[in-house]
């Protein structure tokens, strides 16, 4: 069958999961291929195919880092990953780089799968309606979740909030302005704010959105518009309700067996299967010359820190060598320790990748407050995020700007190698200068051969060229 270009196939024909008894309600294996016309006939099926979209969530949070933290100043390759993974690190990547259509693809599957749910679900009948009413958000968290990944990757995308039935019909969009689809998004949030619970009672619900998930994430798509009221009452709303918390200790955050901790919003869960479904962070971000002494399996020096990275963090931050290991050969690596533990198998890691974390939502909260007028109120919240790390609180009588200044060192680190830098920069306008400065510095050092290309058309990622060439519809991004 062929491909339509927004790869909804999987409207004809859904790849569906059925659950487990398991304490992570993703982890499931694989069983069948099931004709749409033939499914979605009951409360079953709706649960299996929501299983299925938050599925969907590993296979892109494995490479998510490409678009959202490896062009930005935190992480690099080395020479051992530049065949596929350099046009990522140097900013040069083009419309036919595989991975952006990959990204392009795996979106647009999950929104798929959410607008099948959507438009297949009200008939059905279920033991409780309210259960209905909480797949609905999930299908709506999951389609707004990622239409803001297409939206910062891409700008205008196609907003596509109909099943699709037919090539013909896949053909008819064009690129709906960003201003549209963050207006989809927000409408999306606010309805799944209303309709998902607290949190789950069952153990094996958890990882499923949450009404926090959708505040912090609602919190996120404001902020990234400069939306600075809106993002301060959103976010708010997350931190005054007590459900998330500062753990104490930053080493009980990441790791084996602390999935779902406190102060996780939401993530993206693995579980080591051999079925394909965990993660490959060791693949990614362990140094390919370290063998198997960081891990029981060789790696490929995918995304590494910077050593620039490493100098950011300030003295007596205990973060630093809880966030990142180093590894000495003939160059100098600085992986990401929060992601790594000895895995046994390659490609098969479990623990989650944290879309969301609760730090992250002080520090938006703090952002906005500052952006608001209120720098007083925003300083105590960036307070906390450094107590943790062994630091001295900042003064309250420090400025709007100087504020400014400080929420963004302790997002740097903070947030390291999470996927949150390069969209920083870009909601900064610093994204050109910031790497313009760290191409002068490094450069004549330890990368003669790197052509990194800092410019302003690189805030967006070319629309893949095979989806321009299937759909006329469809314009290039400027400078590609």
């Amino acid at each position: 069958m062929k491909r339509y270009f927004l790869s909804l196939r999987v409207v004809l024909l859904a790849s569906l999961l059925v659950g487990s008894s398991c304490n992570k309600f993703v982890d499931i294996k694989p069983d069948d291929n099931i004709p749409v016309a033939n499914y979605y006939k009951t409360e079953a099926d709706f649960r299996a195919a929501l299983t299925g979209s938050y599925a969907n969530l590993r296979g892109i949070y494995n490479n998510y880092y490409l678009y959202s933290e490896l062009p930005a100043d935190n992480a690099r390759t080395f020479g051992e990953s530049e065949g596929s993974q350099g046009p990522f690190d140097k900013l040069t990547w083009t419309p036919i780089t595989p991975q952006i259509s990959g990204a392009w693809n795996d979106a647009y599957r999950t929104t798929a799968l959410a607008n099948i749910i959507l438009a297949r679900i009200e008939p059905v009948p279920f033991a409780n309606p309210a259960t209905k009413t909480q797949y609905i958000g999930e299908a709506k968290f999951l389609r707004a979740l990622m239409y803001f990944n297409l939206v910062r990757y891409f700008g205008d995308v196609p907003l596509v909030l109909t099943e699709v039935t037919s090539e013909q019909d896949a053909y008819k969009y064009n690129r709906s302005p960003a201003a549209d689809v963050y207006a989809q998004i927000e409408k999306d949030l606010l309805d799944a704010e209303a309709a998902l619970p607290v949190t789950y009672a069952a153990a094996a619900d958890k990882g499923r959105a949450t009404k926090g998930a959708a505040q912090a994430l609602l919190g996120k798509v404001y902020l990234q518009q400069k939306k600075w009221p809106e993002a301060e009452a959103q976010l708010a709303q997350v931190v005054t309700a007590n459900t998330y918390q500062i753990l104490p200790d930053i080493a009980n955050v990441f790791g084996l067996g602390k999935d779902n901790n406190a102060e996780i919003v939401f993530a993206a869960q693995y579980v080591a299967t051999g079925f394909g479904e965990g993660n490959s962070f060791v693949h990614n971000f362990v140094p390919q010359p370290s063998g198997t002494s960081i891990t029981s399996v060789t790696s490929n020096s995918t995304c590494v820190g910077t050593q620039d990275l490493y100098n950011a963090f300030e003295p007596g931050d205990v973060r630093r060598d809880a966030f990142l290991g180093i590894y000495i050969g003939t160059e100098t690596y600085y992986w990401a320790k929060k992601f790594i533990y000895r895995v046994t198998l390659q490609n098969e890691g479990e623990n989650d990748w944290p879309i969301l974390r609760y730090a992250d939502v002080l520090l938006m909260y703090a952002e906005a407050l500052n952006n608001n007028g209120k720098t007083a109120l925003a300083i105590p919240q960036l307070n906390r995020i450094r107590t943790r790390a062994g630091l001295a609180a900042k003064p309250l009588t420090l400025s709007s700007a100087d504020t400014q200044l400080a929420i963004e060192q302790e997002r740097r680190v903070e947030l390291c190698f999470e996927g949150q830098r390069w969209y920083d920069l870009i909601r900064w306008d610093k994204e050109v200068s910031t790497m313009q400065a760290f191409k002068t510095k490094y450069l004549p050092l330890d990368r003669a051969t790197v052509n990194l290309n800092p410019r302003p058309e690189a805030r967006l990622l070319p629309i893949p060229s095979r989806e321009v060439a299937l759909n006329p519809n469809l314009k290039q991004n400027p400078g590609y």
